[in-house]
C-alpha cells in the first residue's frame, strides 16, 4: 500500500505529464483539440512533393503540433529530428545540426560518416554505441561547406522520416532564407521520402520565410489561431482524465475565460490548481482530489509569478514610474485588456478606465499614457494600429493582465467583478 507522500508524489507525476505550460507536449494522448489542423497537417505530409510551414502566434502550440507530426502522419521516430534556430543561425549551422542529429558526420578527411542514431565511439570505420556494434558508412563529400540543397536532398530523400526546423522567424541571415527555399524546392522536385516542416512566429507564411513566389505550389500553409473554448475544455478534461483530479464546473470555465485562446495559460493555471488541490493526498491517500476555490485563486497568483519572464518584466516596467508616482499606466494596460477587440478604441479604453477604478478619464487624456506605452521606456508594450486604436504588442500580454484583474477581484472585490470574457461562469 503506498505512503502518504509516495502517492503525492505519484500524482505530480501525473500532472507533469498532463499538464505543460513550459515545454511541448510529446504524447500524442495528451494533445487535444486541433482535430482540423492535424487532419491537413497529415495530408499535405502524405501528400508527393509537398513540404509544410506552421505559424501563427506565440503560445498557441505550434511546436506541439510539429513534434507529434511523426505520429499522427505515421512517420518514422527514428528519422524524426528537430532542430530550433537562434538568432544567429545559418544555413549550415541548422542543416548541419540536423546531419548529426540523422548520424551524418563530417570530418576533417572529407569524408561522411553515418553511424546509428545516438552516436557513440568511433574507431576507423566502426562505431560503438549503446553497447552495439555496427559499421559506419563512408562516402567521399567535397567539405563541411558542400552542406547544400543537393547534398541534403541526396542524403535524406529515400528515408521516410521529418526534418523539424523551430523558431525560425528567429533566423536573421538573409542568405540562410534563400537557401532553404531552394532546399524545400528541391526536396518537392526531388520528390524526398523525407519531409521538412518549418515553424515559427509570424502572421504570414511571407513574415517567416520571406518571398519566394516559387514556394506557393510545394509549400504548404498551415495557420495555427488561437484555440475554441471547447478546446481548451478539452485539455482541461483529460488532464482529469488522467491525473484523476476533479475541477469543479465553475472553475473550468474561468480557466478557459482567462486563457483568451492560448493552450499556454490553460496548461499554466491548471498545473497549480491541480498540484495545489493534490496535497490532501499526503494527509489521506486515498481521498478525492478536488480543484475549487481555494486552489483556483492560489493557482493565478503562481501563475503571475511564473508565467514567460518577459511578460512580467515589460509589464513591471510599463506601470512603473520614478518622478511622478502614478497607477494611470496600470489602470490603462488593465482596460485595454478588459476589451473584447485585439485593437481597442482610445474612447473604448476610457470606459473601461471607469468602470474598472471609477475614475473619469477623458480621451485627451489618456494619451498623455497612450504615447508613452509605445516607447522603448515602456517597453513597447502597445501598439498604435492605426489613429485612435491600440493594441498588445505581445498577444499573450492581454491574458497576462487579465490574470491580474482576476487576482485583484479575488483578492480585493471577493469575486464579486464578472468580467466579459467570463460571462458564461
Amino acid at each position: 500500500m503506498m505512503t502518504e507522500r509516495e502517492a503525492y508524489i505519484e500524482f505530480l507525476e501525473r500532472c507533469q505529464l498532463a499538464f505543460r505550460p513550459f515545454a511541448p507536449i510529446e504524447l500524442p494522448e495528451f494533445f487535444k483539440g486541433r482535430a482540423e489542423r492535424v487532419e491537413l497537417l497529415v495530408n499535405e505530409l502524405r501528400t508527393p512533393g509537398r513540404q509544410v510551414a506552421i505559424y501563427g502566434e506565440r503560445g498557441v502550440g505550434k511546436t506541439s503540433l510539429a513534434l507529434l507530426a511523426y505520429f499522427f502522419a505515421r512517420f518514422s521516430d527514428e528519422a524524426t529530428h528537430f532542430v530550433r534556430c537562434e538568432q544567429d543561425s545559418t544555413y549550415t549551422t541548422i542543416f548541419g545540426q540536423l546531419l548529426r542529429k540523422a548520424g551524418i558526420e563530417h570530418l576533417p578527411n572529407g569524408l561522411e560518416s553515418e553511424t546509428s542514431r545516438g552516436g557513440g565511439l568511433r574507431a576507423g570505420p566502426v562505431s560503438l554505441s549503446r553497447g552495439r556494434t555496427t559499421r559506419s558508412r563512408h562516402r567521399a563529400i567535397e567539405s563541411a561547406r558542400s552542406v547544400g540543397p543537393a547534398m541534403m536532398l541526396d542524403v535524406f530523400k529515400n528515408r521516410d522520416g521529418l526534418l523539424i526546423i523551430d523558431e525560425y522567424d528567429r533566423v536573421r541571415d538573409e542568405p540562410t532564407h534563400t537557401k532553404l527555399a531552394e532546399t524545400l524546392k528541391h526536396f518537392s522536385d526531388g520528390v524526398s521520402q523525407t519531409k521538412i516542416i518549418i515553424v515559427g512566429v509570424a502572421d504570414t507564411l511571407t513574415e517567416l520565410i520571406g518571398q519566394h513566389q516559387s514556394l506557393t505550389r510545394c509549400l504548404a500553409q498551415i495557420k495555427l489561431d488561437r484555440m475554441q473554448g471547447n478546446e481548451l475544455a478539452e485539455i482541461i478534461e483529460t488532464g482529469e482524465e488522467r491525473t484523476g483530479a476533479v475541477f469543479k464546473d465553475a472553475i473550468k470555465r474561468k480557466i478557459v475565460g482567462l486563457s483568451d485562446g492560448f493552450p499556454f495559460y490553460t496548461h499554466l493555471v491548471c498545473k497549480y490548481c491541480a498540484e495545489d488541490a493534490g496535497r490532501v493526498l499526503l494527509r489521506n491517500p486515498d481521498t478525492r482530489v478536488v480543484v475549487a476555490d481555494t486552489e483556483y485563486r492560489k493557482a493565478v497568483e503562481r501563475a503571475i509569478e511564473t508565467a514567460e519572464g518577459t511578460l512580467r518584466e515589460d509589464y513591471q516596467a510599463a506601470v512603473t514610474t520614478v518622478k511622478r508616482k502614478t497607477d494611470m499606466y496600470r489602470h490603462v494596460l488593465s482596460a485595454v485588456a478588459y476589451s473584447g477587440s485585439t485593437g481597442v478604441q482610445v474612447q473604448e479604453i476610457a470606459q473601461n478606465v471607469g468602470l474598472l477604478t471609477g475614475i473619469r478619464a477623458k480621451k485627451e487624456s489618456l494619451n498623455n499614457y497612450l504615447g508613452p506605452l509605445t516607447k522603448p521606456d515602456k517597453r513597447e508594450i502597445l501598439v498604435r494600429v492605426r489613429q485612435g486604436y491600440y493594441r498588445f504588442a505581445n498577444p499573450l500580454m492581454r491574458a497576462y493582465v487579465r490574470l491580474i484583474l482576476e487576482r485583484h477581484n479575488l483578492i480585493e472585490e471577493g469575486g464579486q467583478m464578472r468580467f466579459p470574457w467570463m460571462r458564461d461562469v
